[in-house]
């Protein structure tokens, strides 16, 4: 490895809060060198982003210093970052939806021509980048009529025309299928050879294996170890990222199912609009049997919410089909109906469907519960029956807080998931639909939702897993269908051959 280009000394984030300051970054040292591909992982909170953020000049830091090409320097805002060759691409793309390719990557560095932005020259530079980093772009697109990946490209062709040597990626395959996250890293080691350094930031530790030269693990806003990826393993990184060895559940470890046993979900050629009036679904058939973890995959935005929030009563545009429980056609049931029949629901959206955020603990744990025996009789509520379920589910699910009486919002993201998990897995009776149930939360609490998800499954319970995480959907399933543009375009099993690849082609609507 050839001497560091860049280091990060002793830098420190401390974020003021009302209760007690949040510590980011503790004395955190990171250094990169010239050419190399470097990944930051560790659980969620461990301050990565916030180190990426100081450095992309963002974040100002508390102590500590930036040394450069062996030069000390203040970054007060991105401008200063871009100056001196550093860019950033986020996970949430900062681009202009009605401006073309062409416009969002000269935006702020126009060429003119007089007072106004030379498009044609716009255009050509567009072109230039694109040909010469092996990137393909239509300049003339625009951003609104882009995929995901498309608009990816053009986020890191943008950097690189603000002439980025340094290239830092938050969650950079977040949206994208596995063919075009080959794509993406045959990209980097592109960049790479042209002498460009990348940082990327990411959960998923196979890409970490297969792109990095080395990583660096953080754990409570502190650098754990810096090494070499040919030293080390996907267990070992887990390991280090949470302190402990990391067991993550398969669906080797579920019962097989009885082919012979009658469905308990049935949808049949539904169809949705969305709230803009357009179709949305497209004639969605599944059925879902006792045991089953039936797997959803596909990219986000291809009718996964929309089928989710329809099983769940809360779609409103069904203009065709039907929604069967054992039979019985539930299609236009609301969200308390459906409740009371005994589906849980764990929501993608935490924060939104998920859960009261000015409620406590308690609170948001007992929801639905405070209505049925033997926690309720009639039209009293056995306060003590309650209490002592939300002891047993925040002893059970290892939901980590000083009182069940404190605010939701006092948890951390992957605590407030075990309390919709408790609270859904506790009144589901036969159907639990898992809606990107590990979202946003660190290796140790998806090992232990994936451990639950399978405990139920064993149990009997039929799961609907719907996630645009493919690794997910593959260790879990035990039949998956693929999703796009609203329709179903295929059905694989675990076991087939290049499982991975066939899923990829087709979320990527490419039928086999």
């Amino acid at each position: 490895m050839e001497k560091p280009i860049l280091h990060l000394r002793n830098i420190t984030k401390i974020f003021p809060h009302p209760e007690k300051p949040i510590i980011a970054n503790d004395h955190v040292n990171f250094s990169v060198s010239k050419g190399e591909i470097h990944a930051i992982v560790g659980e969620n909170g461990t301050g990565k982003s916030t180190l990426m953020n100081i450095l992309y000049g963002i974040h100002q830091p508390n102590e500590g210093e930036i040394i450069l090409n062996g030069q000390a320097i203040h970054l007060k805002n991105p401008r200063q970052a871009i100056e001196h060759g550093i860019g950033m691409v986020h996970q949430h793309f900062m681009l202009i939806p009605s401006f073309t390719v062409a416009e969002n990557l000269v935006f702020g560095f126009e060429p003119k021509k007089g007072l106004l932005v030379d498009v044609n020259k716009a255009n050509r530079i567009a072109s230039k980048i694109s040909e010469k980093y092996g990137l393909e772009i239509d300049p003339k697109q625009r951003i609104q009529e882009c995929s995901l990946s498309m608009q990816q490209r053009v986020e890191i062709l943008k950097v690189l025309y603000h002439g980025a040597n340094i290239l830092i990626f938050d969650e950079p395959t977040a949206v994208l299928t596995p063919q075009e996250a080959n794509e993406l890293f045959k990209a980097f080691k592109e960049l790479k050879d042209d002498g460009k350094t990348i940082i990327f930031i990411t959960h998923k530790l196979k890409e970490v294996m297969a792109i990095a030269d080395r990583a660096t693990v953080m754990r409570k806003g502190k650098v754990v170890d810096v090494v070499n990826i040919s030293d080390t393993s996907t267990d070992e990184l887990a390991a280090m990222m949470v302190g402990r060895k990391i067991s993550i559940g398969t669906r080797k470890n579920i019962i097989k199912n009885d082919v012979n046993n009658e469905a308990i979900l049935e949808v049949k050629n539904l169809k949705c609009l969305d709230n803009k009036n357009s179709l949305k679904l497209k004639g969605i058939s599944l059925t879902l049997k006792p045991g089953e973890i039936l797997g959803i995959a596909g990219v986000g935005g291809n009718g996964q919410s929309e089928l989710v929030e329809c099983i769940n009563g809360l779609g409103e545009g069904i203009v065709e089909g039907q929604i069967s429980y054992k039979g019985m056609d539930i299609t236009n049931y609301d969200t308390h109906k459906i409740r009371d029949l005994g589906i849980g629901h764990i929501t993608g959206e935490r924060y939104i469907r998920g859960v009261c955020k000015s409620a406590d603990i308690y609170e948001n744990i007992i929801m639905g519960a405070h209505k049925r025996a033997p926690w309720s009789s009639k039209h009293f509520v056995n306060t003590k029956n309650l209490e002592k379920l939300v002891d047993d589910l925040i002893e059970t699910y290892s939901i980590k807080t000083s009182s069940k009486n404190s605010l939701i919002m006092n948890l951390s993201g992957g605590n407030v998931q075990k309390c919709i998990l408790a609270r859904e897995l506790n009144l589901a009776k036969e159907i639990i639909v898992a809606e990107e149930p590990t979202r946003g939360v660190d290796i140790g609490a998806i090992e232990f939702i994936h451990a639950q998800l399978i405990k139920k499954s064993q149990e009997g319970y039929g799961i609907v897993l719907v996630s645009t995480d493919l690794d997910e959907i593959i260790s879990l399933s035990s039949r998956i269908l693929v999703m796009f543009d609203g329709k179903f375009v295929g059905e694989v099993t675990p076991d087939e051959d290049s499982l991975e690849k066939k899923v990829g082609l087709l979320m990527a609507g490419i039928s086999l």
